[in-house]
């Protein structure tokens, strides 16, 4: 039997799952994935969120999280209200389209997550998560 390399099968992994999510990508042309990351975490963070936020969250610089966000309101995915405990900064709040697409994405999501462990016992599950925490340790 030909010896399997760690390292090679899960880039092997990652390249199917990003030639699916690309597949799924055609026919929501709208957004970029750093779009539908700062959604996602506007959706799920229930709490004010500023511009600097999304720059630490994507680790980005002010400049590039500007355009991104800049793009984001042309297209109604998001609005910059201004903040009522800071007059120097603007929140940066879902409109409703965005939250229709959020519920969308989300519903996606959980579907590609059932095709990915499809087959998979939930004993098997527990025993991936701790082998891929112990892989990411031992690479940190």
């Amino acid at each position: 039997m030909k010896e399997r390399k760690v390292a090679f099968e899960i880039k092997l992994l990652d390249n199917l799952i990003s030639r699916k999510i690309i597949e799924n990508k055609k026919e929501n042309k709208t957004l970029s994935h750093v779009q539908a990351s700062i959604l996602k975490y506007l959706f799920e963070n229930n709490k004010t969120i500023y511009q600097n936020d999304l720059e630490v969250f994507l680790n980005v610089r002010r400049s590039t999280i500007s355009g991104i966000l800049k793009t984001m309101e042309k297209n109604n995915l998001i609005k910059r209200i201004d903040s009522k405990s800071d007059a120097r900064k603007k929140e940066i709040v879902l409109t409703d389209y965005s939250i229709k697409k959020s519920k969308e994405m989300k519903k996606k999501v959980t579907l590609f997550e059932t095709l990915l462990v499809k087959g998979i016992s939930y004993e098997e599950l527990e025993i991936f998560f701790r082998v891929i925490d112990k892989l990411k340790e031992n690479v940190k």
